[in-house]
């Protein structure tokens, strides 16, 4: 049979080098259904590369609680992955149980990266220098610059306080500033050139800004032509006889004058189908929000069947010891009847429980042939003991009964109700209907409320069948 490793949906697929809190999540199947890896005495993960084995890490079996069956998270440690270059990584899972060691998966290992972390990279280093080191490097190199010959025109060498005090002779073209009079020495005389600032120009005219904006709606059977009529400060919808909407913008300006600007939009065509969508059920089913709305229901009313496939045993993968029953063809009250003749072998399921509560099993019983005993379990699951263990011992016979078993729980955990045909017979145990509620009074038997289909679920089917061009009477 082909064993199959996958990822789930959500878990990743890459991880960094020195990274130790990232967590890996596989699924574990044989022949498409998935593992019962509590059964396990020991879970192995090893890593190889192109070049073949490198290191291992073990998986500790209590890791599995809460998980859904099948289902194991791989945390490296830094002995798993420390200095690992990056580059491509195989990984298989290793699983030793009582019949054996099994191999996940059975053909090419499950691959996953390692990327470099940003110590992994040597970036280049940034020279700095000091200011001063930086001027006198251009000084130094400003006096390799040949000097040109002196220009002619004006040459402001300086500010005195006073016409005295400018000096008696001076070069053609030089200036000096005596307060804010600019004197200019020329045909050996200075001479006043006046004020450097111009006197105060004629004030200009007052500027005009905007004051404020207003927006406004219109619909119309035009794209071209402004609408006429009242404009509505919201949004208004279009319509077939109506299908544009204008906008107007009104700008308010400090002056008192106005002016519009419009734009105008229509409602668009229906667009072409999409493709059908697809569900992450794996993903949906272990959302918080989903798991939280489950237990409220599970929690809604005693009397609700907390066990699935009660009435026709279609899902091996939801029950435990599931390789050692079989259907036997009979029916009792429209629920098909399930035979074992294996020591302790029973059908039972996985469900979380809390300190407190009290829970009642129930299922239909008898043997094949004859007389015998048996036993009705109430058990934690993978050995924790979290819980008081129920163990009645119940007589049967040819005849159908339906035998019952109430348990309060002492510890939170793990219970699986079942009921065992126990090693002191070689008679044939059958069961039928099984069901585990809420409570300490034992009810009829009833589906699972998620395998009940509604008047209103049949209405929303009729109505999606009827959209997609089918029908449904």
């Amino acid at each position: 049979m082909d064993k199959t490793l996958e990822f789930t949906t959500k878990s990743p697929r890459q991880i960094k080098q020195g990274d130790t809190e990232t967590m890996f999540t596989f699924i574990c199947k044989n022949a498409g259904s998935v593992v019962d890896l509590t059964q396990a005495t020991s879970i192995t993960a090893k890593i190889g590369n192109a070049s073949g084995y490198l290191r291992s890490q073990s998986i500790d079996i209590t890791s599995l609680a809460g998980l859904n069956p099948g289902w194991l998270n791989l945390q490296p440690t830094p002995t798993l992955i420390s200095g690992l270059p990056d580059g491509d990584y195989q990984l298989e899972i290793w699983v030793v149980d009582q019949a054996g060691t099994s191999i996940y998966p059975s053909d090419n290992p499950l691959g996953f990266t390692i990327k470099n972390n940003i110590e992994s990279e040597s970036g280049a280093s940034i020279t700095t220098v000091a200011f001063d080191d930086f001027v006198e490097a251009m000084n130094k190199a400003a006096s390799t610059i040949a000097k040109g010959d002196p220009g002619e025109g004006l040459d402001i060498k300086g500010q005195v306080t006073s016409v005295s005090a400018l000096p008696t002779t001076a070069n053609e073209g030089n200036g000096y500033l005596v307060n804010e009079e600019l004197y200019v020495y020329t045909s050996g005389a200075w001479k006043d050139c006046g004020p450097i600032q111009g006197p105060q120009g004629i004030q200009g005219k007052t500027g005009t800004g905007i004051s404020s904006t207003t927006i406004q709606y219109q619909i119309s059977n035009s794209a071209t032509t402004a609408p006429t009529g009242i404009w509505s400060n919201n949004i208004v919808a279009t319509t077939i006889t109506n299908p544009y909407l204008w906008m107007k913008a009104t700008l308010n300006y400090t002056d008192g004058t106005t002016k519009d600007f419009y734009l105008v939009s229509q409602k668009g065509d229906k667009g072409d189908k999409g493709d059908t969508g697809t569900v992450d059920n794996a993903g949906l089913t272990t959302a918080p929000a989903f798991v939280a709305l489950q237990t409220q229901v599970n929690n809604s009313a005693v009397g609700t069947n907390l066990y699935v496939d009660t009435k026709d045993f279609d899902n091996p993968s939801a029950w435990n010891h599931w390789g050692y029953s079989y259907k036997t063809g009979e029916k009792i009250n429209g629920l098909t009847v399930m035979g074992t003749k294996a020591n302790w072998s029973g059908l039972g399921q996985i469900i979380q429980v809390k300190k407190g509560d009290t829970y009642t099993f129930s299922v239909y019983a008898r043997y094949e042939s004859g007389t015998g005993k048996s036993k009705v379990f109430l058990t934690p699951d993978s050995g924790l003991s979290v819980v008081n263990i129920a163990n009645i011992q119940v007589s049967l016979n040819e005849t159908w009964q339906r035998v019952t078993e109430t348990v309060t729980i002492t510890s939170d955990g793990q219970i699986n109700a079942r009921i065992e045909r126990t090693d002191d017979n070689t008679n044939t145990l059958l069961i039928a209907g099984p069901k585990l509620e809420r409570g300490s009074k034992a009810t009829d038997w009833c589906p699972n409320p998620s395998e009940i289909l509604t008047q209103a679920d049949y209405a929303k089917i009729q109505a999606a069948i009827v959209a997609l061009g089918g029908s449904l009477s």
